[in-house]
């Protein structure tokens, strides 16, 4: 008999966790109450029981218990790794013997390259392995020839650039070595961040007495430029330090574009760095019990921003009650829309929450990376940018930013070229952290920590944005920092083409009517979806007034504007 991990919560208020259990013992295994942790709201019991059981407790209950499956999560990046986009093998009858290959990865000055993803794709079959101390990995292929091998994608963890070839020439039975290039670690800021204009905002916008949540999969604090991040959870454990090891390599490029120390050698840096980070860190199986668990986190640590970098695809009522919980106290919920290439994840789609798709920008990766691949299959946006195929798109959408070949820190002491929505909406995150600590409206009428500020900082996002596409596939655009926080800068807005997309609205649609709600239909509710809720009210024109970078004043002195601009920071006058 089929069983399944549900989350069962009372529909209304007065009844106890105890309570809860009793009426919960007869019908399953109880793993365990939610610890609310302080926080207030309804208690949730975690229960595994076979379906048919789930369906009678709905029947029995008469809608007065919320049930739902636990379901699992998944990440939403690839730090690191070719399989961002891979073509799918198609599926045949093999018609000979196993294709055996050996494959050594080496960089340019023929060291090997440890733990780099291979993947071999044929016409028939595809085989993926990572090599091992000697730069090598053995890959079996059923039914395939040397001449029927389509394309190989290889990536290294850290340190190289991913390579790709198409027909590859490949040797059955003897050893096929590959050469990598360099991550080039200059001393320019990252495509990105030029993108985004970071490049424009005052040197002292650097995010202070903001707190950040990163709810992802840990953080490596042995890395030198995140050494510094000393706050930190296991939401599920609560094991001391756990959060501070990141062995999947998915929450470190994260933390980096957040909270990375500059340094002076390269331009991989955070883009909030005198921001506070905390690191919620989830399981690797984990489940929307776990999100509930880290959202509770951050109303008992007075969190403003929590970036939520992995998400389900169907909704959750009781985790959009701590969405909209969290809300009402400030904190401002910025999540990956998804990797799926089709129908925007949750929570990332909640009205609560700003959606952030992927970006990338030609000619910022080499023309045989696994990043070329994305590029040849994406759809095109203004300014030399596109949207890749994984990422998910949708009337839900709110922002895209920069997601493809972001070279970032990874764990545990390197350097990786990321793709992904989570690294994407790791930006944004940074951005609204600046726009927190210095934008006038969060020092005077927005100040509070509430509902109404949440939604001000979105309107802001949104309004000051760069459309760069059709909105269902990149939302309002293109976060600007500059204009964000109303740097007066002479860039142009950029060329939006005018494809309708009718194609993706469709796709997206179907991937909605195919959202699985179980055999037993227990879930009864499914949450509002949308695009996230903003205030309607005028932006500030010129919020801090500030000259972009390298348009100073003729013999260094303040201008008027500069000098209201200090005044409305100091509150001694309305903003310019």
């Amino acid at each position: 008999m089929r069983t399944t991990q549900y989350m069962i919560a009372p529909a209304g208020a007065g009844i106890s966790a105890q309570t809860l259990a009793e009426q919960l013992n007869q019908f399953g295994n109880i793993l365990w109450t939610h610890d609310q942790r302080g926080v207030s709201g309804p208690p949730i019991a975690i229960v595994r029981m076979p379906d048919e059981a789930a369906a009678a407790l709905r029947r029995s209950t008469a809608g007065s218990l919320i049930i739902e499956p636990d379901s699992h999560l998944r990440a939403a990046s690839f730090a690191g790794s070719a399989s961002s986009f891979i073509p799918a093998a198609t599926t045949m009858t093999a018609l000979g013997p196993d294709l055996k290959v050996t494959i050594r990865v080496l960089g340019e000055a023929g060291a090997p390259v440890e733990h780099a993803t291979v993947r071999l794709v044929g016409e028939q079959a595809s085989a993926q392995g990572r090599t091992d101390r000697d730069g090598n990995v053995d890959l079996a292929l059923l039914g395939e020839v040397p001449e029927t091998i389509a394309a190989i994608f290889v990536s290294a963890r850290s340190g190289h650039w991913g390579l790709w070839q198409q027909r590859p020439y490949i040797e059955a039975d003897a050893v096929n070595t590959l050469t990598l290039k360099p991550l080039p670690l200059h001393g320019r800021l990252d495509w990105g961040g030029e993108a985004m204009h970071f490049d424009q905002v005052p040197d002292h916008c650097r995010g202070a007495d903001v707190k950040i949540a990163l709810i992802d999969n840990g953080v490596a604090t042995s890395h030198k430029q995140l050494a510094d991040i000393k706050h930190g959870t296991d939401a599920r454990s609560g094991e001391d330090r756990s959060w501070s090891k990141d062995v999947t390599g998915h929450g470190t490029p994260c933390a980096g574009i957040i909270n990375a120390a500059a340094q002076a050698d390269h331009g991989v840096r955070g883009y909030a760095p005198d921001s506070e980070l905390h690191v919620c860190k989830l399981p690797l199986d984990a489940r929307c019990s776990d999100l509930i668990a880290a959202l509770d986190d951050c109303l008992q640590n007075g969190i403003d921003v929590a970036c939520v970098g992995v998400g389900c695809e169907r909704g959750s009522v009781l985790v959009e009650q701590h969405i909209a919980m969290a809300k009402q106290q400030g904190v401002s919920i910025i999540a990956a829309a998804g990797n799926a290439g089709e129908g925007m994840l949750f929570p990332a789609c909640s009205p609560h929450v700003v959606a952030v798709g992927a970006v990338g920008q030609m000619g910022s990766f080499p023309e045989d990376s696994p990043q070329a691949a994305q590029a040849a299959a994406a759809t095109a946006a203004a300014g030399g940018l596109f949207v890749p195929p994984f990422s998910c798109r949708g009337s839900e959408l709110d922002l895209c930013a920069p997601g493809v070949a972001v070279i970032a820190c990874q764990s545990p002491d390197g350097y990786a070229v990321c793709d992904g929505t989570s690294i994407a909406a790791a930006y944004v995150a940074a951005l609204a952290a600046l726009i927190l600590a210095d934008h006038i409206d969060f020092k005077g009428s927005f100040v509070a920590k509430d509902a109404h500020r949440v939604e001000r900082l979105f309107q802001i996002l949104k309004d000051t944005a760069q459309p760069i596409g059709h909105p269902w596939q990149t939302g309002a655009g293109l976060p600007d920092a500059a204009r964000a926080l109303g740097v007066w800068s002479d860039q142009r807005p950029l060329a939006m083409p005018l494809n309708a997309g009718l194609r993706e609205m469709r796709g997206a649609i179907r991937q909605l009517d195919r959202i699985p709600f179980g055999a037993s239909q227990a879930m009864m509710f499914e949450p509002l979806r949308g695009p996230a809720n903003v205030t309607r009210l005028p932006l500030n024109p010129a919020p801090l007034a500030f000259q972009a970078a390298g348009g100073g004043t003729a013999g260094g002195r303040a201008t008027v504007h500069e000098l209201r601009a200090a005044m409305a920071l100091a509150g001694l006058a309305e903003g310019p």
